[in-house]
């Protein structure tokens, strides 16, 4: 016959018998102590669990027979079983902690960033993440095939502790991206893999990018990408945003040809000397009441902000936004799709950015502005 699925375990099987073990010694005690000093169930019960964990407290024994060949059965059944099932119980959790380490559980957090994919920039991504705030109070979850020696020398590195955990695998591999648990993060970033070709490095990231969106449509997904023909592929396949790896160095050393300071100046801006002078804020009620100019103004006579671009966060959009239910068409497709049980979803809208605006500008149909911070990077 075969055993159900919940006693195919030792440890199960363990607390079966010691359960039993407890039923029979209960019983039993309470039976042929009737006629001896009349104990009751509880009594028998709390007998049998001294006595099998061999604790042996004296404060109740038996006094017939029958009671004390009960209580022999009891205690050489309990050393066995209650010791297997310590020693079970210790090697469960030595086990499951070496599989932790390893990268091998499924994550159980909320909220958590994830990076998939491995190379020489990786790092400086973490880092640049945790300046500007994301990694605060948040874990980090990496996804790849580092071997064990590297992964601690990242964790070391890091210096994240408890909120830094790894899942090992290939990230073109769907069950090891839903390890990662991309349905519960807060922002996902998918890096081209070393040590392939440009084209499968890219395959790679497009297959952990249709992973991703399979199990959450709505998080953030930005994938990197070597060959410059694919990032069309990662943008059809759901990413957020795809960057060419080297694009942004290549324009920004043809702007240094020109003129020196332009790198100076980025470096200043982005942080690579110093801090972050680049902050995003949303927009308040009163800031959206205003023109760009009287942002402006506003906020270089507060602190001495200079203010940069107007932006529109990131939407779901819908087919009711597009469609216009005064419209007889419109109303009668939205309707059938509505009858129809159909997702009216149509993905995301955005972001959009408006670089130093017209003073006119009104700022009613934003969300935030991108500023630098007063002060001066040396």
């Amino acid at each position: 016959m075969k055993l159900p699925a919940w006693l195919s375990s030792t440890t199960a099987k363990l607390v079966l018998c010691i359960a039993l073990v407890l039923a029979a010694g209960s019983l039993g005690f309470s039976w042929f102590e009737r006629e001896g000093r009349g104990e009751d169930i509880f009594t028998a019960l709390w007998w049998t669990v001294v006595t099998l964990t061999t604790v042996g407290y004296g404060d109740v024994v038996p006094v017939t027979t029958g009671g004390r060949l009960m209580g022999l059965l009891v205690m050489v059944s309990g050393i066995g079983l209650v010791s297997t099932l310590t020693g079970n119980l210790a090697s469960l959790l030595v086990e499951r902690k070496a599989q932790k380490r390893k990268g091998l559980l499924a994550v159980k957090k909320v909220g958590h960033i994830v990076v998939m994919g491995w190379n020489g920039f990786a790092l400086d991504l973490v880092k640049g993440m945790d300046e500007a705030g994301l990694l605060k109070d948040r874990a980090l979850v990496l996804v790849n095939s580092l071997p064990p020696e590297a992964r601690d020398q990242v964790a070391y590195q890091l210096a994240l502790g408890d909120r830094l955990e790894f899942v090992w695998g290939s990230i073109a591999q769907e069950n090891v991206v839903h390890r990662a648990r991309p349905q519960a993060a807060k922002v996902v970033y998918v890096l081209s893999q070393e040590g392939l070709e440009p084209k499968e490095a890219d395959q790679q990231t497009l297959y952990a990018a249709l992973a991703v969106r399979e199990q959450n449509k709505d998080v953030p997904l930005y994938c990197e990408v070597v060959l410059a023909e694919n990032r069309k592929h990662l943008l059809r396949a759901g990413a957020t945003e795809a960057l060419i790896r080297g694009e942004i160095a290549s324009r920004v050393l043809g702007l240094m040809g020109s003129n020196q300071s332009v790198w100076a100046f980025l470096q200043g801006l982005l942080g690579l000397r110093g801090k972050n002078l680049l902050e995003f804020r949303s927009l308040s009620a009163e800031d959206k009441a205003r023109t760009w100019g009287g942002l402006t103004s506003a906020m270089r006579g507060s602190d001495g902000s200079l203010p940069l671009a107007l932006c529109q966060v990131s939407r779901a959009l819908a087919l009711d936004d597009i469609l216009d239910e005064g419209q007889a068409l419109d109303s009668f497709i939205l309707e059938l799709f509505q009858n129809s049980g159909r997702d009216t979803r149509l993905g995301q809208q955005g972001p959009r950015v408006l670089i130093n605006p017209p003073d006119a500008e009104p700022l009613a149909a934003y969300d935030a502005v991108l500023y630098i911070k007063p002060g001066a990077a040396q």
